[in-house]
């Protein structure tokens, strides 16, 4: 079994049930494609703690992080709605700074939920 991780922004709150990510998972469509076969488990849908926030910075973001990393989780997969601006490939500084944690965890981070980018 793999323990999986969403991470999504904030802003997208007012119009994202989280239905799409579940389904893609659920499914193994998208970016979770990578999992046929196996079986997954959701182990956090986390938001960041919002612009301008970063770990280190708020300890309400530093708790919610410890919380993920002591599940030990297997991914680490960020929504659409991280891209900056909603547009381009890029992630914002927030997400890009939580992300690096994971990732200096050993844990991956994958660009994607039921949209790749």
């Amino acid at each position: 079994m793999k323990r999986i991780v969403f991470l999504t922004c904030p802003k997208a709150e007012s119009v994202c049930t989280g239905a799409a990510c579940f389904a893609a998972m659920n499914r193994r469509t998208h970016a979770f494609a990578r999992y046929k076969g196996e079986i997954l488990e959701t182990a956090a849908f986390m938001k960041c703690s919002g612009c301008g926030i970063f770990p280190g910075n708020d300890a309400g973001l530093d708790e919610k992080i410890g919380r993920i990393l002591s599940v030990t989780p297997d991914a680490v997969h960020l929504g659409i709605c991280t891209k900056r601006n909603g547009r381009g490939k890029d992630i914002c500084e927030e997400v890009k700074a939580i992300a690096g944690i994971f990732q200096n965890k050993n844990i991956p981070v994958i660009r994607g939920t039921h949209s790749d980018f």
